[in-house]
C-alpha cells in the first residue's frame, strides 16, 4: 500500500497536501478527515478509496496553500495554555476578551483563558518560501531539485540572490542518509566557493555545528563565532530544522535548532556583512545523501523581539505596560472604540479614578491568573497557523473551506483551511523558545 501511495505521490500536482510519516516517508494528496479512532484519511483523484493512515504513524502534515491568507493583525495573543494566535483586539469586559481574527472570524475568549496581549507585533514580510520549483536558483554539480526539496549525493552548490538589505531570518530543514556534510552561506556577497568574500556560514557534519564569519579584509579570513559539538545520530529522524536570525544593526546571529534557542553570537568583525545571497554547499561523497527543504526567508526586527521580553510580575493582578516601559498593576476594565485601536480603561492602585490609555501607547497587557489554576487539558494535535501562531486541539474534521477543531479553551472553532499550514502530533513540536519570547511571523 505504501509503495502504491508513493507512485501516486509522484503524479499528484504540486498543490497537494504532504503527509510526513514517523519513518520519514512522504505521501501527497488531500487530507479529508481525522477520524475519532485517530486515522488520517488522504484522498487522491488517482485512487478509488482514501488512504487510511494510523495516528501513530503520522508525524506531520504540511497543507497546500489554497487561496490567500493574509495576516495584517497588530497584536499577538498568548492563551493560558501557551497557544499563540495573531488578532486585533475588539473588546474587553468583565467576563471576556473579544478578538477579531482572519483565520476564524470573531472569537469571544474568557478572560481567564487569556495570558497576555502584545501590541505592535505586525507580521514580518515574507521574502521567500519554497522550493516549489528550481526557478531562480543556480544549481551546480551534485544537487538536483526533487519534489519540493533540493537533494545532493555529491559535492556541489545551490544558491540564489534575494532582496534582503536589512536584518533577516533564514529557516530551513536539512535531512540526510548516513551523515550530513553541508555548509550554509548567508549574507553572502559572492555566492562563490573560492576567493575573497564577506559572509557568515554554518557548517554541519559528523562532529556537530560551527558558525563562522568570513571576511575579505586583511588578516584571518575565517573567524569562529560558535562551536556546538554533537553527533548527527543525536537526531533519530535524520533531520534538523535550523533557523538563523541575523541582526545586521548589532552584528549578532541568533541560532535555533529544532526550535530551541542555542544562543546569540557576536560578529567578530563588528560590522555585519551586507550581502544578500544564500548558498547551500554539499561536501558529500560515497553513499551519503542530504536534502534541504522548507526554506523560508523573512524580514526580521530584533528590536520588536526585545520588546516582547516583558515579564508579567504579579500574577494575581492585571498588568499594563506602556511602550515607554511604564508598568502598572491593577485592573483592566474595558476597551473603548476610537482612532488607532481606541483606548484601554485601566484602574491602578495609585489613582482614584480609571485612566484611559490609547492602544497605540500600550505595549503589553497581562490578565490575572487564578492562584491555583487547574492543569490544562492535554491535546494530541497542534495546528500551525500559516505565518505565525499555533493551536493545540483534541480533534478536527476537514471541509473544502474550513477545518472544525475542538480547542480546550476556545471550544469548537471553525478555522479557514487556507490559514492552516500544518498539523502535527503534539509530541513532535518543539515550539519557539528564546530568552526574549520571540514571535512567529508572516
Amino acid at each position: 500500500m505504501i509503495r502504491s501511495a508513493f507512485l501516486i505521490a509522484l503524479l499528484l500536482p504540486a498543490a497537494a497536501d504532504e503527509v510526513i510519516l514517523a519513518d520519514g516517508s512522504r505521501l501527497s494528496g488531500t487530507v479529508t478527515a481525522l477520524a475519532d479512532g485517530g486515522q488520517l484519511l488522504l484522498t487522491s483523484d488517482l485512487s478509488f478509496e482514501p488512504f487510511q493512515l494510523k495516528a501513530e504513524s503520522l508525524r506531520r502534515v504540511d497543507f497546500a496553500t489554497v487561496g490567500k491568507s493574509a495576516d495584517e493583525h497588530d497584536a499577538l495573543v498568548v492563551l493560558a495554555n501557551g497557544d499563540q494566535l495573531p488578532a486585533d483586539l475588539a473588546g474587553i469586559d468583565a467576563e471576556s476578551v473579544t478578538l477579531r481574527t482572519s483565520f476564524a472570524g470573531e472569537l469571544r475568549v474568557p478572560r481567564e483563558a487569556v495570558n497576555s496581549i502584545q501590541f505592535g507585533v505586525r507580521p514580518r514580510k515574507l521574502i521567500y518560501r519554497g522550493p516549489d520549483d528550481e526557478a531562480g536558483w543556480n544549481i551546480k554539480s551534485g544537487w538536483r531539485f526533487d519534489s519540493r526539496r533540493f537533494t545532493a549525493d555529491n559535492s556541489g552548490t545551490v544558491s540564489r540572490e534575494f532582496d534582503i538589505p536589512g536584518s533577516f531570518a533564514l529557516r530551513f530543514r536539512v535531512s540526510w542518509r548516513n551523515s550530513p556534510n553541508i555548509q550554509v552561506y548567508f549574507a553572502d556577497d559572492t555566492l562563490e566557493t573560492t576567493g575573497k568574500a564577506d559572509r557568515y556560514y554554518l557548517q554541519f557534519g559528523g562532529s556537530g555545528l560551527e558558525l563562522k564569519r568570513q571576511q575579505s579584509n586583511e588578516g584571518n579570513a575565517y573567524l569562529s563565532m560558535a562551536s556546538i559539538p554533537g553527533d548527527p545520530a543525536d537526531y533519530p529522524d535524520n533531520d534538523l530544522e535550523v533557523e538563523l536570525r541575523v541582526d545586521r544593526k548589532l552584528g549578532l546571529v541568533h541560532l535555533y535548532l529544532d526550535g530551541v534557542f542555542e544562543g546569540k553570537f557576536a560578529d567578530p568583525v563588528k560590522i555585519a556583512p551586507s550581502g544578500q545571497g544564500i548558498m547551500f554547499r554539499s561536501n558529500l561523497g560515497g553513499d551519503d545523501s542530504q536534502s534541504i527543504d522548507n526554506i523560508e526567508i523573512r524580514e526580521w526586527d530584533a528590536a520588536a523581539d526585545r520588546h516582547q521580553s516583558e515579564e508579567r510580575g504579579d500574577e494575581k493582578q492585571d498588568v499594563l505596560i506602556t511602550r515607554g516601559s511604564d508598568r502598572s498593576n491593577g485592573s483592566i476594565l474595558g476597551l473603548t472604540d476610537g482612532k488607532d485601536g481606541g483606548t484601554i480603561r485601566y484602574k491602578g492602585p495609585h489613582h482614584p479614578e480609571p485612566v484611559d490609555f490609547p492602544v497605540s501607547e500600550v505595549s503589553t497587557l497581562f490578565f490575572a491568573r487564578q492562584a491555583a489554576a487547574a492543569p490544562g487539558e492535554a491535546v494530541p494535535l497542534v495546528l500551525g497557523l500559516r505565518g505565525r501562531g499555533e493551536l493545540g486541539v483534541s480533534s478536527c474534521t476537514f471541509g473544502d473551506e474550513f477545518i472544525t477543531a475542538r480547542h480546550p479553551l476556545l471550544g469548537e472553532i471553525n478555522i479557514r483551511r487556507s490559514s492552516v499550514a500544518s498539523l502535527e502530533r503534539a509530541g513532535e513540536t518543539a515550539g519557539e523558545a528564546d530568552e526574549e519570547t520571540e514571535e512567529e511571523e508572516e
